[in-house]
């Protein structure tokens, strides 16, 4: 039976790779010396206690593990707006948001991203501060003593010997900073009050905004494209709404209804149509559109193809951002 998209209430996207090609925490610091280098081991680790399922631990908390770092070169406020500033859109997000508005479809975006540079893309595609959620980060609430930056400097020092395919060597590394030396100092408990929306917590922002709106996840659509999202994308999956793996990764694509392979975002436009006018049917007759490789994940034959086509395109958009979980 024929339906309509207007049964799609609430379509929820991930920021960083849907929306905005740009990575904002690893651009940030990279405005320090070998931030980019530190960055990668962090975003491993991170990757690592994802993939255990370590307790009270949830994919994107890079964010939480990066804040002494931050604190410790003296990064701002300011400067993550700086760094958001030099930031594109994917193309055509700002086309995709629009046509969905103007078929009635409320937007909201659900970001690991910190409160700055959420907003400030937020503000480009029209999206209001309150159809965000993202993770709060205010520095000048926080501040180290002279020891303090010296303790943490010299860890960044030891962390970046290790490499990024020393799993054991990174756990024990960070899992010492982490558990034992962090948790010594003054400023940890500034530091813990910060939640990263992410796993978990992007279950329950949309569960929020779902409530908020009168959606139920078959009403619900959700865009996402890495281990932040997959909890999100499998809750929206196995609950009859529409989770969209767009240009993903390892950790997304096995999670989603759809996955759509894009140099643009107008790309998700098609799945979205076809499922809320005519259900998984609608799924299966979509075919290659403007350069656009689609596939129905749960009836993809070859998921190492399939993952392959989406690192190739990911990268192709997102450049060094790609190669981060």
């Amino acid at each position: 039976m024929k339906r309509s998209i207007s049964t799609l209430k609430l379509i929820a996207f991930d920021l960083e790779g849907p929306l905005s090609p740009q990575d904002n925490a690893y651009e940030v610091m990279g405005l320090t010396e070998k931030g980019y280098e530190l960055f990668e081991r962090l975003s491993k680790y991170d990757d690592l206690l994802t993939l255990e399922e370590r307790p009270d631990y949830e994919p994107g908390d890079t964010l939480y593990l990066i804040i002494p770092f931050l604190l410790a070169e003296g990064i701002t406020v300011e400067d993550i707006l700086k760094v958001s500033q030099r930031a594109g859109l994917t193309p055509g997000a700002k086309e995709t948001i629009d046509y969905l508005r103007e078929k009635g479809v409320q937007v909201v975006i659900i970001s690991t991203s910190y409160e700055p540079h959420a907003h400030h893309i937020g503000l480009r595609l029209g999206i209001p501060k309150e159809f965000i959620a993202c993770t709060p980060f205010r520095t000048d609430r926080m501040s180290l003593s002279k020891e303090e930056k010296e303790f943490i400097l010299s860890e960044k020092k030891s962390i970046l010997h290790l490499s990024t395919n020393d799993d054991e060597g990174l756990k024990k590394t960070l899992d010492n900073f982490y558990l034992k030396e962090l948790p010594s100092l003054n400023i940890y408990k500034e530091i813990k009050k910060i939640k990263v929306v992410g796993g978990r917590r992007k279950v329950e922002a949309l569960i929020s905004f779902m409530e908020r709106f009168n959606a139920q996840p078959s009403e619900t659509a959700c865009i996402g494209d890495s281990i932040t999202d997959f909890r999100m994308l499998d809750y929206i999956n196995k609950n009859g709404g529409l989770a969209i793996v767009f240009n993903g990764n390892e950790y997304s694509l096995h999670y989603g209804t759809v996955a759509v392979a894009s140099e643009n975002l107008m790309s998700i436009i098609p799945p979205i149509e076809g499922f809320y006018n005519y259900g998984y049917e609608g799924l299966r007759d979509l075919k290659t559109l403007s350069g656009a490789y689609y596939s129905l994940i749960c009836e993809a034959e070859d998921m190492d193809s399939l993952i392959s086509i989406h690192k190739l395109m990911r990268r192709k958009i997102r450049g060094r951002a790609a190669q981060l979980g």
